[in-house]
């Protein structure tokens, strides 16, 4: 079930990428380009980014027809499957770039200055799995087996994003995370409650992530680790005072959908492994979706 949700969730994740503005036809300086959703105006300047990731050139758009658009190459070369990006018009004190326009800047916030950090919010929902070793209470300690328990929580995080470099970015996360989880067998004293784990920590999460391409969605890859501080507990499957501050590793990847250069929405999915001991292992598969904005 959780292998079929993730590789649903990739699907879903992925499918916009397959939908950037791509050149279809070049004829001398002529560039006709189909939109596939993306937004342009006569007049808009664009990179033109070749399946290698890399800026070959520039057109200007002078029509806009429905779903395509009609460009003049004014610098470098066009290609069919060619993707389109965005370019910011620097103002009168910027200092023109040393290969002719061709460099990688970072996104322009609208005011001239190159923008290098944005700020957030995330919102995600998770599926939580716990399996649990269950024991009686002294003296007898009962070894009762391992109890499987699943559930779902929710999270709600301020997001911060640095490009460190061209395609090296880091994200720094903090906010919410709820993890509930449940079984059939019985935990407490006496064995007789059901099985739950329902807790609520404080977050500080940090990830180093690998950008792919520069157009309008960006996919990504990435890992880091989270610090996890309890704010609530209430378990019987566990001994609340046992669950203390703890940590979190993390596998993640995602895209971030560049609807205008300065807004896009991160979309991420998550595996969390938090640490194993002999009695207790813990994991969870969170999809995560917000906003960001130049900070």
């Amino acid at each position: 079930m959780i292998r079929n949700f993730v590789y649903a969730v990739l699907l879903i994740m992925l499918t916009p990428c397959l939908y950037a503005a791509e050149v279809v036809k070049v004829k001398g300086k002529g560039v006709l380009v189909e939109l596939r959703g993306d937004p342009a105006v006569s007049g808009d300047v664009f990179y033109l980014i070749s399946p290698d990731g890399k800026r070959r050139g520039l057109i200007k758009i002078s029509k806009v027809k429905g779903e395509k658009a009609i460009g003049k190459l004014t610098k470098g070369k066009a290609a069919p499957g060619y993707t389109l990006e965005f370019k910011q018009q620097k103002s009168a004190k910027s200092a023109a770039p040393s290969d002719g326009g061709m460099a990688s800047p970072s996104m322009n916030d609208g005011s001239g200055t190159a923008t290098r950090a944005y700020w957030g919010a995330l919102f995600g929902f998770g599926m939580d799995s716990m399996s649990v070793r269950v024991t009686g209470p002294p003296p007898t300690n009962i070894d009762y087996g391992t109890v499987a328990m699943t559930g779902t929580g929710f999270s709600a995080k301020g997001l911060f994003d640095y490009e460190v470099f061209s395609q090296f970015w880091f994200r720094g996360t903090t906010g919410v995370e709820t993890f509930n989880a449940s079984g059939d067998a019985k935990c407490g004293v006496g064995n007789t409650d059901t099985c739950t784990a329902k807790l609520m920590y404080l977050t500080f999460d940090f990830i180093a992530r690998y950008v792919f391409g520069k157009g309008s969605f960006r996919p990504w890859v990435g890992g880091g680790f989270g610090l996890l501080f309890p704010a609530s507990k209430d378990a019987t499957a566990l001994d609340p005072a046992s669950i203390s501050t703890t940590n979190v590793v993390i596998v993640t990847g995602g895209f971030d959908w560049f609807t205008s250069p300065t807004f896009y929405i991160p979309v991420s999915v998550e595996y969390g492994l938090l640490p194993k001991s002999d009695e207790v292992e813990a994991t969870w598969i969170a999809v995560r979706a917000g906003f960001a904005v130049p900070f």
